[in-house]
């Protein structure tokens, strides 16, 4: 058996792929910076389509929201006649709520569980929902829209629906993240203290475990309050808060690289922001409004502002710029490869759309509004099952997805680019063979487990082998 040492030896002179792949690879790190993007259309002809979602492990589907309280399914690329459910009987129309949100339980493949966050009422009577269905038992296609089960309720404290947030979300620790708007129109209501407080679930993140119930004699209230929210037996109101300061994270989204939130936090009358939440880390965090917006002290004589408690958004833009920030999603797909890590992000009302670049540590911002052309009030960017990115289009009920300009290489003709054929030796997973693998096969030489390409017991000279003929 080989020792590490002798890796080196056996890159130069058993196989000579990773010095021809390390100097390719290097060549697209810098042709990457002349690639664009572009868009192919997907799905035309939807009535305001809000958000577009994926279940885990199929690559086969995936599910667009409509605000009147409709989900569609697109399946293999086409979108389907019948709808996935049909519940605008429940929703009514209106201009700023509706459908806003859906996430798919981590383990939706076994038990078909889906949750929905929307609206009911109008004016005065404005409820919030999180409410589960259940995929049907008979065709995957449908679901059952009799398996409705309140999870979780609460009265808008807005007229017209506003600020209500709608990005229901699972984390990597199968529990359900809910970011909150204030519930407010221009500032916040309450003298500007209900992002602020904890008597609010307004403007907080919230984090609940919809696996079992804390309040069995309540029907509207089905979840439990994981033990590891920082506020349980504390000060709050609900231990279900997670973090405050928000204004209106309508559209957030987990990088499923690093597990951590990218909230696009909808401005008031100066600024729009993203603010970046790491659960392991920033449980308690205050993202400042209605203190600040973005870094901007406000007027709120509640406050204290500047303070050190306030957690700074890691970018954001003036109403020169933009007017209402969507969010969007990191770029985590194997397509583009010179995009992975990137937040592609846009602006509903401006029509803008930007990829921010935060490889150096200080957030690089390229506007790409007219790679993504046409836009037409931009409600999402988000994720296939692959971390492919999608555009939708709220005006004019399009989704379209947003691929590279040249289009990616297909070597084989087989239309799955070729950084995204499947790879023995990937050993992070991230579509391709590269210097990261390697790393980590010599991490685990003369050990088992993910570094034992050919599963003989450990890692040694013939899993080199392996990774180098698999290089690329």
């Amino acid at each position: 058996m080989l020792d590490a040492a002798q890796i080196g030896d056996i890159i130069v002179t058993v196989n000579p792929r990773p010095i021809i792949a390390l100097t390719l690879a290097l060549a697209w790190t810098l042709s990457a910076r002349a690639q664009t993007l572009t868009t192919v259309s997907v799905a035309t002809g939807l009535t305001k389509p809000m958000q577009v979602a994926f279940a885990n492990g199929d690559d086969a589907r995936l599910y667009v929201i409509e605000q009147r309280g409709i989900v569609k399914l697109i399946k293999n690329g086409v979108l389907q006649t019948t709808a996935f459910l049909n519940i605008d009987t429940v929703i009514p129309e209106q201009t700023y709520s509706g459908l806003m949100g859906i996430a798919f339980h981590p383990d939706y493949a076994t038990n078909g569980r889906f949750y929905l966050y929307h609206t009911t009422g109008v004016t005065a009577s404005i409820i919030v929902w999180l409410a589960e269905y259940t995929r049907s038992t008979t065709n995957p296609d449908i679901a059952d829209s009799t398996s409705r089960r309140v999870i979780f309720k609460l009265a808008s404290p807005s007229t017209q629906g506003y600020h209500l947030g709608g990005s229901p979300m699972f984390g990597p620790d199968g529990l359900l993240y809910l970011p909150m708007g204030d519930g407010g129109y221009t500032g916040d209501p309450q003298g500007g203290t209900r992002s602020q407080s904890l008597s609010y679930l307004w403007g907080k993140i919230l984090r609940i475990d919809v696996n079992s119930d804390d309040f069995p004699a309540d029907a509207e209230a089905n979840y439990h309050i994981p033990s590891g929210n920082p506020y349980v037996g504390g000060v709050a109101t609900d231990d279900a808060i997670f973090a405050r300061g928000m204004r209106n994270p309508f559209r957030c989204s987990f990088d499923r690289a690093t597990g951590k939130i990218w909230i696009g936090d909808v401005g008031g009358t100066v600024r729009e922001e993203i603010d970046v939440f790491d659960p392991l880390t920033d449980a308690t965090k205050n993202y400042g409004w209605n203190c600040v917006e973005g870094t901007l002290c406000t007027s709120n004589a509640n406050c204290a502002c500047p303070s050190p408690s306030l957690t700074a958004p890691i970018y954001e833009y003036t109403h020169t710029v933009g007017l209402s920030i969507t969010g969007g999603s990191v770029y985590r797909g194997c397509a583009m490869l010179w995009l992975v890590g990137q937040y592609l992000f846009a602006d509903y009302q401006n029509n803008k759309a930007w990829r921010m670049n935060l490889a150096t540590g200080v957030p690089v911002v390229t506007d790409i509004t007219t790679q993504l052309a046409p836009i037409s009030g931009i409600t999402c960017i988000g994720e296939d099952s692959r971390g492919e990115l999608y555009v939708v289009n709220h005006l004019n009920g399009t989704v379209r997805k947003i691929t590279s300009n040249p289009a990616p290489p297909d070597t084989d003709g087989d239309g799955i680019p070729d950084t995204c054929e499947v790879r023995v030796a990937d050993i992070n997973n991230d579509g391709h063979v590269d210097a990261y693998d390697l790393s980590q096969l010599m991490a685990g030489w003369t050990t088992t487990g993910v570094t034992d390409l050919n599963h003989d017991g450990y890692t040694d000279s013939a899993d080199l082998t392996i990774l180098l003929a698999d290089w690329g």
